[in-house]
């Protein structure tokens, strides 16, 4: 027995006396005593950092482009940092909100993973930091996929950048996002050339989504939004957008005035509807696969741009070419602000929906 109690003590002081990276957003973390691992040079914006990679593993038939810190699109894959291409089909295999860091054991190297999910399936991008003060340059391999661990893509990324205050304070010069262009089809769907029709007919709510308050606090007033059909609630008629402001109603969009446009900053499709007073609603379109049904958000008014008010809508519906107007009404439609009824009667949070069952990426 005495033997067995002294293994077990060793185990657990080895487990314990582990390093962790705590971490500071999709591009650092750090190790107490040791600096930051800063990868924000390395990363590209709107585009792939290191492209067409092909996995050293030859049961894996697939390519992968992968970026670190920010997201890209390619075909089907947007917003995302690893993109798995096989044959004509792409598949995302990580987001840049979906960062994990991890020490494993006893190695010295960070391990860094990006989440995904299509509903189905889990997939993450497992990449090892390899820190290296010669590597200048940042070097990327892929192993790929094993037949034995589907979903887990395995990379290596070697780098003075990966060594703990080795790139620490480094800035990137931002990328200009390209424009996503949409010719409009109707109030409720436009065509990307090459990539598909972004149709937002199966996700439009019979009515609005009600009782929307800004994410940022700055804007007291509460807000109901639609898309693709106007409604009315007292003194709004035929709204795409609502504001209450101390009891009182007033158009800030209307479903009859709209265009599409798209975003200076991130390069989203956006809907513009015209309101009252010469106010503007832009409610802007967010591709994320791992969202059936939708997610909406108010930021509300900006203080420097009077009569201008803000949304994002996300949902795999927001993505060129994987949503078409015969699917029907969603079950679920969800709000950032409250809790909401589905049009199965079913009452849920988003904040519950939302919550992430946190995993180990090497089982």
């Amino acid at each position: 027995m005495v033997p067995i109690l002294l293994l077990v003590v060793c185990l657990v002081t080895t487990v314990a006396s582990q390093d962790l990276c705590t971490p500071l957003g999709p591009c650092s973390c750090e190790i107490a005593g040791k600096g930051i691992i800063d990868l924000s040079s390395i990363g590209k914006i709107g585009v792939a950092a290191f492209p067409s990679l092909i996995p050293s593993i030859h049961t894996d038939p697939a390519s992968y482009d992968l970026n670190v810190c920010y997201g890209f699109n390619k075909d089907r894959c947007q917003n995302t940092t690893c993109c798995q291409s096989i044959s004509s089909t792409t598949f995302a295999c990580g987001y840049p909100s979906q960062v994990n860091y991890y020490i494993y054991n006893d190695s010295p190297n960070v391990i860094m993973t990006y989440d995904s999910s299509d509903g189905t399936i889990q997939r993450t991008a497992i990449i090892t930091l390899v820190c290296d003060k010669s590597a200048k340059t940042p070097t990327v391999t892929a192993q790929g996929e094993t037949q034995g661990d589907r979903g887990k893509y395995r990379f290596t990324l070697t780098s003075i950048c990966a060594c703990p205050g080795g790139c620490a304070g480094t800035t990137l010069q931002p990328t200009t996002v390209p424009p996503v262009i949409c010719t409009r089809k109707d109030a409720c769907s436009c065509e990307v050339e090459g990539r598909g029709i972004i149709d937002l007919h199966s996700i439009a709510k019979q009515g609005a989504w009600t009782g929307l308050t800004s994410s940022t606090g700055s804007d007291p007033s509460n807000y109901s939004l639609a898309v693709c059909a106007g409604f009315n609630d007292g003194a709004c008629h035929e709204a795409s957008c609502c504001r209450t402001t101390n009891g009182t109603k007033y158009t800030c969009g209307r479903a009859n005035a709209f265009s599409f446009g798209n975003s200076h900053n991130t390069g989203n499709v956006i809907i513009e509807y015209l309101g009252d007073d010469a106010g503007v609603t832009v409610v802007e379109l967010i591709c994320d696969m791992s969202v059936y049904g939708v997610k909406v958000v108010a930021l509300g008014e900006k203080m420097e741009v009077a009569n201008a008010y803000y949304f994002t809508l996300s949902s795999r519906c927001a993505c060129p070419g994987l949503c078409s107007s015969d699917q029907g009404i969603t079950t679920a439609i969800y709000s950032t602000t409250q809790s909401v009824t589905t049009q199965t009667t079913q009452t849920t949070s988003i904040f519950r929906i939302y919550s992430r069952f946190r995993y180990s990426p090497f089982s």
